[in-house]
């Protein structure tokens, strides 16, 4: 279950409502300091105090008091089978209220005036309704994939009347009483029924001979209903982690395996987690490594009173040097974050709804990327992440990004497309930073230029299925000066220089570049020099992988909007079918080798917008390469197989 919309009222900064979309996996949060972040993240939560909005509009005069409450409007998004699971966890303490059938309305209020009279079809009309529930309630389980629950929260989680009901049967039928409930379960064939005792024509006879109405009434509050229960587990699987340093260090232990919104029984958690799964244990120990290199184990100890302690080895713990290791309260503010946050998604077994403030804030910039890396690992959770950072929503690559904006006393939500390239600029300019900055990388990869940049990436992660944990992919300056250049050995060094001893510069893993017109014997003098390996794609160039008539004509129809009729795969196959026969494009000095291994892919593409364009839609490498591989990696991944290998390979 996740949070899929919410709307804002009266609240802080807000005035005006924000309709604002969320994703179930990664979303972002941006904007400037002051801009409302805070309270957005505060919201999310569900717990919030009443904070109406105070300015100019709503306090024209200081003797005006404000009668508007704060208020939410959201919308909870449920897979069909979490909640069929979450009814049968409580089965048979909860159940759903009666329907309103027209039988039951017109007879109701005459059993009210002569019982005596009117008791047989009272109770008939009762047994209609509670059918006629069952039947709708059951229905819907069947067939729909999920529900969407529609609720109005005021302060301390205060539901209003009508989101009350619409949580007691999901809005499946309309309801007859609010505080008249049947108790169900489910039978043998997954079907939902009433818990019944024995039934007879005047009604239910209970294990003391004494008969009962044909259905066991349940009254209670409306907080004891499955959509009030459910909503509750909901409220309580939302963790909000603060850009803050937690004082978690030692605490009692209790038995409690479940983490405090504050953290303050972090020790305890893991601890329970250290021996009663030490597999999901040694999971959350590697990804602390991964994310603080310089952290080797984390491991809970007994003290005094009761008393659990995190201590932190900075050493392999093999050594059993345990008068080396730390307490976790001598570490970076960062590091209880870390352990809090991995915790909750590596040890739930359920999906969570997680949020985290300005990671960067307490992790250095590398190991913030770190994270976010390893957050992508649990896409089972809802994420929202307010940051300042490039480098994180770059890592993240996230579905939203919530982008908040204060100006005139009013701030003012905006949910962004990512994927889109004007709504990326709008971001950076916001962020004031350029997303190419490196710093907290671990190890870089230089590539051809910009193109091999921004689509090696996305090849890695999505066909390979490789995660880039703390390794950049950046396109050098001047490949001809470093790989052609009388001085190219110069140049060679330069980039040694700058990615070695204790530059800023991460170290290179290599360089990988076109072959194009380059001879063997250049290529294999090149390969063999310097400190850090250079290899050459099999190809002549990175283009040469793209040329598919599926994904140029698509790339060119969603481009070329002007164009009266679409083009079609066929025509764009038949054009490069008589390049490949008229021999077109050759390399100079090719060899007789396969056609892909000697045309100049890049051109080749180049032709086809033309062809087909008018020489209205020009070919950019930057753009259009990308869009191509974007493409391929969704539709034909297969195609791009042979070149994730090699880039595993010079990973490796």
């Amino acid at each position: 279950m996740f949070i899929k919309r919410l709307q804002i009222f009266h609240y802080k900064s807000y005035i005006n409502s924000n309709l604002l979309q969320f994703s179930p996996d990664i979303n972002i949060i941006v904007g400037r300091n002051n801009s409302g972040k805070t309270s957005l993240l505060e919201l999310l939560t569900l717990n919030f105090e009443n904070h109406p909005h105070e300015s100019i509009k709503t306090l024209p005069n200081k003797f005006v008091t404000i009668k508007e409450k704060s208020k939410l409007e959201i919308t909870l998004h449920i897979d069909k089978e979490e909640l069929r699971s979450f009814i049968k966890q409580l089965m048979p303490n909860v159940g759903i209220p009666r329907a309103a059938t027209k039988k039951y309305f017109l007879i109701a209020p005459k059993y009210e005036y002569d019982p005596d009279t009117y008791h047989n079809q009272y109770m008939s009309a009762i047994d209609e309704s509670v059918r006629y529930a069952i039947k709708n309630f059951q229905d819907m389980l069947e067939n729909q994939d999920f529900l969407e629950i529609h609720l109005s929260l005021l302060s301390n989680i205060n539901l209003d009347n009508n989101s009350l009901k619409n949580l007691l049967n999901f809005e499946s039928y309309e309801q007859a009483f609010e505080n008249v409930y049947y108790k169900i379960k489910y039978d043998e064939r997954e079907n939902i029924v009433f818990e019944e005792t024995i039934y007879s024509e005047d009604g239910i006879v209970d294990d003391n001979g004494i008969v009962q109405e044909p259905f066991v009434n349940y009254s209670g509050k409306i907080q004891e209903s499955i959509g009030y229960k459910l909503f509750e587990k909901f409220q309580n699987c939302i963790y909000r982690f603060q850009a803050e340093r937690l004082n978690v260090s030692i605490c009692k232990f209790e038995n409690n395996s479940v983490l405090k919104s504050d953290a303050s029984n972090l020790a305890e958690v893991l601890c329970i987690l250290q021996g009663k799964n030490p597999g999901i244990f040694t999971k959350f120990n590697k990804l602390v490594s991964t994310i603080l290199p310089e952290i080797k184990w984390i491991s809970i100890v007994s003290g005094d009173n009761s008393n659990v302690e995190i201590k932190v080895w900075t050493i392999d713990p093999n050594f059993n040097r345990d008068d080396l290791s730390l307490s976790i309260s001598l570490c970076g503010s960062g590091v209880s974050q870390v352990l809090a946050i991995l915790y909750i998604i590596v040890s739930s077994e359920e999906p969570r709804t997680l949020i985290i403030d300005e990671p960067q804030s307490f992790l250095h910039p590398g190991a913030a990327k770190k994270l976010i890396e390893a957050i992508k690992e649990f896409p089972q959770h809802q994420y929202f992440i307010a940051t300042h950072s490039p480098e994180i929503i770059t890592t993240a690559d996230p579905s939203n990004i919530i982008k908040l904006q204060y100006e005139n006393s009013e701030t003012t939500a905006l949910v962004i497309d990512s994927k889109q390239i004007e709504s990326q600029n709008s971001i950076l300019a916001e962020l004031g930073v350029r997303l190419s900055d490196v710093f907290g990388a671990d190890s870089i990869l230089w590539v051809e230029g910009q193109t091999e940049e921004k689509c090696f990436p996305l090849i890695l992660e999505k066909v390979a299925k490789i995660s880039l944990k703390g390794i950049k992919i950046l396109s050098v300056n001047s490949t001809d000066a470093l790989l052609d250049g009388k001085r190219s050995d110069l140049v060679f060094d330069i980039y040694e220089k700058l990615t070695a001893g204790t530059s800023l510069f991460p170290p290179a893993i290599g360089f990988i570049f076109d072959r194009e017109n380059k001879t063997s014997i250049k290529i294999q003098e090149l390969e063999n020099r310097g400190k850090y390996p250079v290899k050459f794609l099999g190809l002549p160039m990175y283009e040469n992988y793209l040329l598919n008539a599926e994904a140029l004509s698509a790339i060119i129809n969603e481009e070329a909007t002007w164009l009266g009729k679409p083009i079609t795969s066929v025509q764009v196959q038949e054009h490069l079918d008589i390049v490949k026969h008229e021999n077109s494009y050759i390399l100079p000095n090719a060899k007789e080798e396969s056609y892909l291994h000697k045309v100049h892919g890049a051109n080749i593409i180049t032709g086809v917008f033309q062809k087909f364009c008018d020489n209205l839609l020009e070919f950019r490498k930057t753009k259009h390469s990308y869009k191509l591989t974007k493409w391929i990696v969704e539709n034909q991944p297969h195609l791009l197989l042979g070149l994730a290998e090699e880039l595993i390979r010079i990973l490796k």
